[in-house]
C-alpha cells in the first residue's frame, strides 16, 4: 500500500512540542504530517494552527506538511494565503495548505463569532476558496461577493510553484463549487455526522460505500485527474473501547476502519482500490498509530 497512497497524521495534543513530535513522525516513516485549526473541541483543546505548523515545517526536512483543515468560520482568507505563502517558503516548497468549512460550532460561539446556517456557512466557504487561490497564485485578488468583498494588492512571498490547494467537500454543493479551485479535493464522507455542531456517531454508522462512491463519481465529473484524499475516522486496536465502536458502526463504511489494525489496514487498502490516494487518519487514540504504521509504512 506503501505505492499507492499517502497517510497523513495529524497534531492535536498540547501537551507535546510540534517539533519534537514532527521529528519522532518524520523519522517512523508517515508521509503527510497535519495540523488542524480549532481552539478546542468537547475532548481536547488544539495547537494553534500557524504556530504548530511553522514549527514542524522547521524541524523537519522530508515530511509535507499541510493544514487539515484551516477553518474558514475562524480566520480570514487573505490571513490564511499569506501564511500559507510564507510556510510555503519556510518548509522549502513541502506546505500544501488545506482549507474547510469549519463545523464546530462551540469553539465559535464561545469565542464571540457568530455561526452561520449551512447555506451561509458553504457560500463563505465557496468565496473564499476563490479568493485564496487567486492570492496564492497571484499575490493579489479583487472580490465583491455576497460574504466577502476584497481588493488585496500585494501578498507574498511568491513562488514559482505556489503551495498546493487542498479543499475539504461533504455536501454536493461544495462537491460542484469548490473543486474546480483545488488541486486535491479531501472527501469527507462523514459531514452529516458533524452537522450538529459536534460528532453523531449513529449519523456516522449510517453512512455507506455506495455514499463514499457516489461522492467520488461526482468529484470525477467535474476534475477526472484531480487527485483525492478521505478524511478517516478510525482506531486499530483489539480493546473494548474500539470493539464498542466497531459494534455501533455496524456495515457501514466507517465499519471498516474500527477494530484490530490489520482490518484498518485493509479497510485503507479498499480506499486506494477506489482512487483515493490520500487518507487523513484521525484515530480515536493516537496509539492507534503505533499500530499501524508496520502495515502502512
Amino acid at each position: 500500500m506503501e505505492d499507492s497512497m499517502e497517510f497523513v497524521v495529524n497534531l492535536m495534543d498540547v501537551s507535546v512540542k510540534p517539533g519534537d513530535w514532527a521529528q519522532q513522525r518524520e523519522d517512523e516513516g508517515w508521509h503527510v504530517l497535519s495540523v488542524a485549526d480549532h481552539f478546542y473541541t468537547d475532548h481536547r483543546p488544539f495547537p494553534h494552527v500557524w504556530v504548530a505548523a511553522t514549527a514542524i515545517a522547521s524541524a523537519t526536512s522530508r515530511v509535507k506538511v499541510t493544514t487539515s483543515f484551516v477553518n474558514n468560520l475562524l480566520r480570514s482568507p487573505v490571513e490564511v494565503a499569506q501564511a500559507a505563502l510564507l510556510l510555503h517558503k519556510v518548509s522549502s516548497g513541502r506546505f500544501e495548505l488545506g482549507v474547510g468549512a469549519g463545523w464546530a460550532e462551540g469553539e465559535v460561539t464561545d469565542a464571540g463569532m457568530k455561526y452561520p446556517v449551512p447555506r451561509d456557512r458553504a457560500g463563505m466557504y465557496i468565496e473564499a476558496i476563490q479568493i485564496v487561490r487567486s492570492l496564492l497564485t497571484e499575490g493579489t485578488c479583487s472580490f465583491n461577493g455576497n460574504y466577502y468583498q476584497v481588493d488585496t494588492k500585494n501578498l507574498g512571498p511568491l513562488g514559482n510553484h505556489p503551495p498546493l490547494l487542498i479543499g475539504s467537500v461533504g455536501g454536493p454543493r461544495t462537491v460542484r463549487e469548490v473543486t474546480p479551485f483545488l488541486d486535491r479535493v479531501e472527501i469527507k464522507a462523514s459531514s452529516a455526522s458533524t452537522r450538529g455542531g459536534r460528532l453523531d456517531m449513529e449519523v456516522l454508522a449510517d453512512v455507506t460505500d455506495s455514499h463514499l462512491l457516489s461522492m467520488i463519481e461526482k468529484v470525477r465529473n467535474i476534475r477526472s485527474d484531480i487527485e483525492l484524499g478521505m478524511f478517516v475516522l478510525c482506531n486499530a486496536g483489539t480493546d473494548d473501547f474500539t470493539k464498542g465502536i466497531e459494534a455501533k458502526m455496524g456495515g457501514g463504511l466507517y465499519s471498516r476502519f474500527f477494530g484490530s489494525p490489520e482490518k484498518v489496514a485493509d479497510g485503507l487498502g479498499w480506499l486506494a482500490d477506489q482512487g483515493i490516494s490520500r487518507a487523513q487518519l484521525s484515530p480515536f487514540d493516537d496509539t492507534s498509530l503505533d499500530r499501524l504504521a508496520p502495515l502502512l509504512l
